[in-house]
């Protein structure tokens, strides 16, 4: 039993440890796309008018493959971490989009292709899709524990008792 707990602790400590490694790199990568933007696509404008956009989406590509691999690492249920870290993935890509629209607006579409080429990281539905998943395995734990407790019944026999001013009380035995 104890070595159960231990084992589920020490990973425990692991998905936290790696959701901090996954919010470190959403942050440096926010940071490397704005010193890109400052930086490099000035002067790579001479040669491709969308520069910013294009390594906005090449970023957004890259993090969004860790993203789905933590994601798809760490157990289906909603913990504290991949809250953190989906929240963090939100800011991230709202800052990026924001490149691609801000870099590609005197495109004749407004950037809207290049928008479209970013794969979304569906922050909210896999929110939702992990509560929900939770609700179910409380659920059915909670279901489980009922039927034990049902299964283990221990028969009651209650004995009245006279207690001054008239009521009656039963005693469990």
């Amino acid at each position: 039993m104890m070595e159960a707990a231990n084992a589920k602790s020490a990973e425990s400590e692991t998905e936290k440890k790696i959701g901090e490694v996954i919010l470190q790199l959403a942050q440096e990568t926010e940071y490397l796309a704005l010193k890109e933007r400052q930086n490099y696509s000035p002067i790579l404008k001479k040669w491709n008018t969308i520069a910013a956009a294009v390594a906005a989406l090449t970023l957004n590509n890259c993090y969004g493959h860790v993203l789905k691999q933590y994601l798809s690492e760490m157990t289906t249920s909603i913990t504290v971490e991949v809250v953190l870290v989906l929240q963090r993935a939100k800011i991230l890509e709202d800052v990026l989009v924001q490149m691609v629209v801000e870099d590609s607006a005197d495109c004749e579409d407004g950037g809207k292709t290049v928008v479209r080429e970013m794969v979304p990281f569906e922050v909210e539905s896999t929110i939702m899709i992990r509560i929900r998943k939770w609700i179910d395995e409380s659920l059915h734990k909670g279901k489980e524990c009922l039927e034990r407790a049902k299964e283990s019944k221990v028969s009651f026999s209650l004995f009245p008792t006279n207690i001054t001013g008239g009521r009656t009380q039963y005693l469990c035995i």
